[in-house]
């Protein structure tokens, strides 16, 4: 497995390895993705120095993983003594834009929301909160001091809020586990399944006149029309899933000419698809060129490009029957006071990148609201809650 170091350097306190007061000191650390927002963020670097001098204030087997620079992942291990099965806790270390909170993101103080206390700042909830369960579990692991059968892997990746170049790169590297448990903030909730989502373009050619030459014009974007009403009849016939429920489409950006005197010789309209497992990327190409083709047999005039996919990212399903997914609810019925429902969620997270690469995931976190929003806060019972799952599976898991 391949990796490359750093020497850490972090301003923050160390020491700390109580879920609550981690969550706080996370949500200090300004790590808001560089990529995403229109206002640049302050990258991943700093709170990976942190989570490095972290784990290596406890002796936990470190690495730093930097393919693009400044977007820093980190993994510490817990090597097992051998024979048992490899569990791996996967958090994304960064954030959305600080810009949109409405007043001191970085604040991590705690308040109340309808009588109960609550952590306050940007990625509190999202996933600074779950990002502290996992550490504090692995800090409880470690001062055992007798080692489990199998290893235990933290994985702190950046860039999940935008392109997940940070699993990316720890799947690149070699990363495997015999399991994985990802803690987005899931209210309670077991997550096994999820949806995908797929970015096709495509381009409807016209042929460029003077708007007073009609005999002379094609207009791509009148001509776009007809795929628009064909696709709305396709977006009806997507298929259904018993558990993660409708496939979707939608029309996410259409462009088309350059002034208002001319014929527009090209039209693009891009269509984002929310998929669910029996979708491909080679499918939804397909279906796209398929309904393109038919419109020209009919429309003599109708001229296209093959229409071309620009992102794309699998859905994930994980049988509710598999063992991490009855064990882990087993355990967190006991903590919670009852067995937690199993379902799926119509947002995308790395699990499905972690299963595609072998490593079956769940995903289970924190309590909370405000994800992306004004404000943004989280439960402080409901990280205590799942640090104490995560020591449980962990403790069973891996022996």
């Amino acid at each position: 497995m391949s990796s490359t170091s750093t020497q850490p350097t972090s301003s923050f306190d160390v020491t700390v390895e109580d879920s609550v007061s981690l969550t706080q000191t996370l949500t200090k650390i300004d790590s808001s993705n560089v990529t995403l927002s229109a206002t640049p963020g302050a990258g991943e670097t700093q709170i990976a120095n942190y989570l490095t001098a972290w784990l290596e204030h406890r002796g936990i087997e470190s690495h730093w993983i930097e393919t693009v620079p400044g977007r820093p992942s980190i993994v510490g291990v817990i090597r097992g003594s051998g024979g048992g099965k490899s569990l791996m806790l996967n958090g994304h270390i960064d954030t959305v834009s600080l810009t949109s909170y409405e007043r001191k993101p970085l604040s991590g103080h705690v308040g109340e929301k309808d009588g109960r206390p609550v952590i306050f700042g940007r990625g509190a909830l999202d996933m600074k909160s779950g990002l502290a369960a996992e550490m504090a579990a692995l800090a409880t692991i470690k001062a055992r001091g007798t080692p489990l059968r199998g290893d235990v892997i933290f994985t702190a990746v950046s860039d999940e809020e935008d392109a997940s170049q940070g699993t990316q790169d720890l799947i690149a590297a070699g990363w495997r586990a015999d399991g994985a448990v990802i803690p987005e903030p899931t209210n309670r909730v077991l997550i096994t399944a999820h949806k995908g989502f797929v970015w096709i373009e495509v381009d409807i050619l016209g042929t460029a006149a003077h708007g007073s030459d009609p005999a002379s014009g094609v207009d791509a974007i009148l001509q776009t029309g007809w795929f628009l009403t064909a696709l709305e009849e396709y977006q009806s016939q997507l298929p259904v899933d018993e558990m993660i429920g409708p496939a979707s489409l939608h029309c996410s950006l259409i462009h088309g000419g350059e002034e208002p005197s001319s014929y527009p010789a090209k039209c693009t309209v891009t269509i984002e698809f929310r998929t669910i497992p029996v979708q491909t990327d080679a499918s939804i190409l397909s279906d796209i060129t398929n309904i393109l083709a038919t419109i020209a047999q009919n429309k003599p005039t109708f001229q296209f490009n093959e229409p071309r996919l620009t992102l794309s990212r699998p859905s994930y399903k994980l049988p509710v029957e598999h063992s991490l997914v009855q064990q882990t609810a087993k355990i967190a019925g006991d903590v919670y006071g009852k067995r937690p429902s199993i379902e799926s969620m119509a947002i995308w997270c790395d699990a499905a990148l972690l299963a595609e690469a072998g490593t079956p995931t769940i995903v289970l976190g924190p309590a909370g609201q405000g994800l992306h929003a004004k404000e943004e806060w989280v439960d402080v019972q409901s990280i205590r809650e799942t640090e104490d799952i995560f020591v449980r599976l962990i403790s069973e898991f891996c022996n």
